[in-house]
């Protein structure tokens, strides 16, 4: 993988396996279980942090605290990334479900919020990871997760920020499977990625 900052010089390129991410970048990952999310991601989060990024994940499977753990495997900028506010880890139930329902609109602002933060701190461009499995364990609102990602897809059309969501094909309802697939042009399956070439405007799922 490479992350890649229009304005960064060219050492600040990152080369991995799986996929170049830039600014604007809107990706879908699908995965399956733990040890694949973590093979993919924990060098993405690395390489962010390496190239000055700002890092939100918000985790679900894991609490943040063994995230933070797992990570120091892959880069020992962990502790200095969380001490300076440039890599924050957040249980879904604090983000996603704060309210004790989830709110797609709220949600949407929260990362608004983040990403600015972000930006004014001095970090190159944030990085938004979202582990969506808390939508399968009938939250309230979770039903309105596709409308929650036609509307981020729509909100950070224009911006610099770098999303990836994070789906588990084991946890992720067939019928749902379509219509995130639609909604991301770029598509990580099993550590490959695919273009999407029949990406859907946001507008039409509405």
């Amino acid at each position: 993988m490479t992350i890649r900052t229009d304005d960064a010089p060219p050492d600040r390129s990152i080369s991995l396996k799986y996929v170049v991410l830039r600014p604007g970048d809107h990706v879908g990952v699908f995965y399956r279980g733990d040890k694949e999310r973590d093979a993919f991601l924990f060098p993405v989060i690395a390489d962010a942090i390496a190239a000055n990024c700002r890092v939100i994940y918000v985790c679900d499977r894991d609490e943040p605290e063994l995230v933070a753990e797992q990570l120091t495997a892959e880069t020992t900028e962990v502790d200095g990334a969380l001490e300076r506010g440039q890599l924050r880890l957040i249980a879904s139930r604090d983000a996603y479900l704060a309210t004790g329902h989830f709110d797609p609109h709220r949600m949407v602002a929260f990362y608004k919020q983040a990403a600015q933060v972000g930006r004014t701190a001095n970090h190159q461009i944030p990085c938004v990871i979202g582990e969506m499995s808390w939508s399968l364990r009938s939250c309230p609102g979770s039903d309105r997760l596709i409308e929650y990602e036609a509307l981020y897809a729509r909100e950070f059309e224009d911006t610099p920020v770098i999303t990836l969501c994070m789906y588990d094909l084991e946890q992720t309802r067939g019928e749902q499977i379509f219509d995130l697939l639609r909604l991301h042009g770029r598509v990580v399956l099993n550590g490959i990625e695919m273009h999407n070439p029949r990406v859907a405007t946001p507008l039409l799922l509405d």
